[in-house]
């Protein structure tokens, strides 16, 4: 039973901003078990090595690179991915790919939110699970069907991205439409960018133990690429943790809804190319 819970979140480039301070920020300054620590994809040093996001250009300072990191072989409990339009040049760097698929076989959790789902579908450790992704693009996304050429611009950027430029999917994914997030197994993936706040409770509700509860780590993660913890939680509580995460709810101000199935953007007629049109500065 671990006396904390380790996150590791990787950040790229452009990654979405919400994506990341949305749960996480949520979670982890609220509670002495999680822990929190930023790796960069990209193997630079400082100041290269700082990420911004596309919404915003919010500038974090990871502590480690990939390559460090895997080297170093840190004990950690969860690998967090965010999404953002940095993430699709990712899933066509297979070395990336391979390194970022020995951090899930390591993790006893992964949590994605919005297209860091199909930044994981692309290392292929996805293959036989269910999961969810951004609904906007799902599509796109999911079935590789995008006809046109989408184009979005932010301020001063221009986002150019073809139907080649998407991933190709495994078939063996079972993508879910219809969920504002998906529990299957060790994974956690959840809809587009605020859907990772209602995801992240319902994570906080499956993982969180009591500091009563708590004793030395005995929480060890599998090392095969579908597995999960090779211990059971013995001490776990699923009414304390429960009652936890709707308690970080409410400190928050936020009305969390514990249906993963209520996802009310899953059928919004708004195509991409609407959005290209409306929402593109």
């Amino acid at each position: 039973m671990p006396t904390q819970h380790h996150i590791v979140g990787l950040v790229f480039n452009d990654f979405e901003a919400l994506d990341l301070f949305g749960p996480l920020g949520a979670i982890v300054p609220r509670s002495d078990y999680y822990t929190l620590e930023l790796v960069h994809v990209h193997n630079l040093g400082a100041p290269n090595g700082v990420e911004s996001s596309i919404k915003n250009g919010i500038g974090i300072m990871p502590s480690l690179s990939l390559a460090e990191f895997l080297k170093r072989g840190r004990h950690f409990h969860t690998l967090f991915l965010p999404g953002g339009f940095g993430m699709i040049p990712l899933v066509w760097d297979p070395f990336l790919l391979q390194q970022i698929g020995r951090l899930v076989d390591r993790a006893s959790n992964v949590f994605t939110v919005c297209t860091g789902s199909v930044l994981l579908a692309a290392t292929g450790r996805l293959n036989g699970h269910k999961a969810t992704t951004n609904k906007l693009l799902f599509d796109e996304e999911t079935q590789k069907c995008m006809s046109n050429d989408f184009i979005i611009q932010r301020g001063r950027r221009l986002y150019v991205y073809v139907h080649a430029d998407l991933p190709p999917q495994d078939p063996n994914v079972q993508w879910q439409k219809h969920a504002r997030w998906v529990e299957d197994g060790k994974f956690v993936t959840s809809s587009g960018v605020t859907a990772g706040i209602d995801a992240g409770f319902a994570f906080v509700a499956n993982t969180f133990v009591a500091p009563e509860n708590r004793k030395a780590d005995e929480w060890s993660s599998s090392n095969t690429s579908n597995g999960g913890c090779t211990k059971a939680i013995s001490d776990f509580d699923r009414e304390k943790a429960l009652k936890h995460a709707r308690l970080i709810a409410s400190s928050i101000e936020y009305k969390w809804d514990e249906d993963p199935t209520n996802d009310p953007f899953a059928d919004l007629p708004m195509t991409a190319d609407d959005f290209r049109k409306n929402c593109g500065t």
